[in-house]
């Protein structure tokens, strides 16, 4: 094997071991650190929901970010987990015909922007799926609420949406 595609293979297992080691946002222990200690480390949440016995705090970094976090807190305020969810298993957990707007929200969180096209509704966000190489993901649902399609597309190096036509 050559010394390029050594260092490549090193690179990216170095790169899978870094992801596999990022279990929880922004350090909060799960079963330990509490919502003061989520508060005081990151601010006003972007979005606060419950479900069941739980308190889930969302930050959004979109439109413009690329990564959503949400921290879900059991019924006494202490983290019971803390991760990232614009990620290819919770994209790949969408199921034309099936998954909800609802659903998709829980999964993916606040959406960057949301617009209609062709008579759909249509949710978008930036994400980088394997850490590099920025992508557009675009979820369409029908007037059933239920998800049409999901289309990824690369967000090109200074590109953006100014001086389209």
């Amino acid at each position: 094997m050559g010394l390029s595609r050594k260092i490549f293979l090193a690179g990216v297992i170095a790169a899978s071991v870094a992801v596999a080691g990022c279990v929880s946002y922004g350090g909060f222990t799960p079963g330990v650190s509490t919502m003061s200690e989520v508060r005081s480390k990151s601010g006003r949440p972007t979005d606060v929901r419950f479900s069941s016995s739980e308190e889930i705090w969302e930050y959004a970094t979109g439109p413009e970010g690329i990564e959503t976090y949400v921290v879900v807190f059991d019924g006494n305020g202490v983290v019971r987990s803390a991760r990232q969810v614009l990620t290819e298993d919770n994209i790949h957990r969408l199921v034309p015909r099936k998954t909800t707007r609802e659903e998709t929200r829980n999964l993916l969180g606040r959406p960057g922007d949301v617009y209609q096209m062709n008579g759909s509704e249509a949710w978008e966000w930036r994400f980088k799926p394997l850490g590099f190489a920025p992508e557009i993901l675009v979820v369409y649902f029908g007037a059933d609420g239920l998800v049409n399609r999901v289309t990824r597309v690369p967000e090109f190096f200074g590109g953006g949406r100014t001086g389209r036509r």
